[in-house]
């Protein structure tokens, strides 16, 4: 029967793996759309990230599943294993949405020309500036 909820957990780790890399790949294309129009995007985007990533993990350890004692219960052991396979192996991608959402809360402001340096010219080869 360990060989069976192995395999269970296996299942919810690739579902959840599945599920995080389409939950990133949407979080990242809608970015590269935000960031077209709010200064900082991607800063944002990567700190909440960073902050959400320990916080969901702490909330999937932290919260209360039914659990079987060995010998019995095995449905209850097989659902507790691939729901948190699961909830384990899609937190980078809930932690990319969440950092998304968080982004579009911010205020759009967009770097202007007088925010920016003026450009320099480029120099020739062989010439220093001493």
């Amino acid at each position: 029967m360990g060989m069976i909820l192995g395999f269970v957990l296996f299942v919810g780790v690739m579902g959840g793996v599945l599920a995080s890399i389409l939950l990133i790949i949407t979080a990242v294309v809608l970015m590269n759309k935000l960031a077209r129009t709010r200064a900082h995007a991607w800063r944002t985007f990567m700190l909440v990230t960073l902050l959400s990533l320990p916080v969901l993990a702490l909330a999937i350890y932290h919260y209360p599943y039914a659990t079987g004692t060995p010998g019995s219960n095995y449905n209850i052991l097989s659902r507790y294993f691939f729901i948190t396979g699961f909830a384990y192996a899609s937190i980078p991608g809930a932690a990319a949405m969440l950092a998304y959402l968080a982004t579009l809360c911010r205020r759009k402001t967009i770097a202007t020309a007088s925010d920016m340096p003026p450009p320099q010219a480029p120099r020739e080869h062989g010439k220093s500036d001493a």
